[in-house]
Order: C-alpha cells, then structure tokens, then sequence
C-alpha cells in the first residue's frame, strides 16, 4: 500500500500544481516547480494517509483525502508564494532583507519536507496494513 498511496499523492500533486501553476503564473514559494510539486504531494500523501479514507474507492485506496489535501496544500503554498506583478519600493538594505527573506525560505522548506517524511513513514510504522 505504501507505493499505491504514494503514486497516487504524487499524481494529485501533479495535477494540482500543475492547474494552479498555469492558472495563477506561480511556481510556489521556492520559485521552482519541482519544489512547489514535492511539497504538495508529501502534503497529500501524508494528509491522504492519517486522514479516515472516504469517497470513491480506486485500487483499495481512497482518493478523496489525497485530493482534498493537495488542493489545501497547493492554495496554502500559493497564499505565500511571491508575486511579480507587486510593485516593491526601492529602500536601502533591499538585497539583504531579500537574502534573509530567502534564507528563511529554504530551511522553512527543508523542515517542512523532514516532517512530512517523518509523518508519512511513521503512520506505516504505527499502523500497518494487512495485505
């Protein structure tokens, strides 16, 4: 079960980052698609599998959760993704605060990933599935 879960947060990732990518001219807070759809689909993953499965069965997985947490993660991360159409005032200081602001970007990123990952494989650990 944990590859079908996994494929299938992943593919809903895909879907919804890529959707939100064309619809908004985002790539998420990382400023790279790749980032912004590994994000989401741990998201998914880990919110499809502590969530109780409901909805529509395909596969002996439910795909309701991963779907509803990829998209609650997908607008989460958009909400604090940069937008290049807003006008910044020129002050001093401007490359540094933007070094900073990007510094505590990536290891709020790196942290995130950890616990997801943490979260994901724990759940297999705590409980497992009887095939």
């Amino acid at each position: 079960m944990f590859i079908l879960d996994l494929l299938a947060a992943l593919m809903i990732g895909l879907v919804v980052v890529w959707f939100v990518s064309i619809a908004f001219n985002t790539k998420g807070p990382w400023d790279s698609f790749l980032w912004f759809f590994l994000a989401v689909g741990l998201f998914a993953w880990v919110g499809g599998i502590w969530m109780v499965p409901f909805g529509p069965s395909w596969g002996g997985i439910g795909w309701l959760p991963f779907a509803f947490m990829g998209i609650l993660a997908v607008l989460m991360l958009t909400a604090a993704s940069p937008r290049s159409s807003r006008r910044r005032g020129d002050f001093k200081g401007k490359a540094k605060t933007d070094e900073e602001a990007r510094i505590g970007i990536d290891i709020f990123f790196w942290g995130l990933i950890i616990c997801l990952l943490i979260f994901g494989t724990s759940h297999y650990i705590w409980f497992p599935r009887v095939l």
